[in-house]
């Protein structure tokens, strides 16, 4: 099965793909830009199914829902992680809507990108806390009853 890394970066492409390429030593590993999502023929699509995809939304001017639904659409990986300067609760509920196995804040350490690598391709999940956090005014946030008399 292929892996699939679509980021401008290159410290975290060349970190990342290390990573990749000692995970998956039989399996190919792709190297792209988040806009290849968008811009690219069906014809330059990898053929047969996507294990692991990761997508770095950060440092591109693509709008980031729309590279969430091309990844989602145009090649429907297993298991995937994005990586995003806004982790909000709007953004990381569509992802996860989407089928996204995590979520990370950029900047990230390596040591935090390789554990979410790692954690995301073993079949777990990876969301920060505040990106589904309730607000404080909800009747089960603040231990009020939704109880009707």
């Amino acid at each position: 099965m292929t892996t699939l890394l679509l980021a401008h970066n290159m410290m975290l492409r060349r970190g990342v793909l290390r990573q990749l390429r000692e995970l998956s030593a039989i399996a190919p590993v792709l190297s792209q830009t988040p806009e290849w999502l968008l811009e690219a023929a069906p014809a330059d699509l990898p053929r047969g199914p996507i294990d692991f995809a990761l997508l770095d939304c950060s440092g591109t001017d693509a709008d980031p829902f729309r590279l969430l639904h091309a990844l989602s659409t145009r090649l429907a990986p297993r298991r995937w992680l994005v990586m995003s300067e806004t982790i909000d609760p709007v953004f990381t509920g569509h992802a996860a809507y989407l089928g996204a196995s995590g979520c990370l804040a950029v900047p990230a350490s390596p040591e935090q990108t390789r554990a979410a690598v790692a954690l995301v391709r073993a079949g777990g999940q990876c969301f920060p806390r505040r990106a589904f956090a309730m607000p404080l005014s909800s009747p089960i946030g603040s231990g009020g009853s939704t109880a009707r008399g």
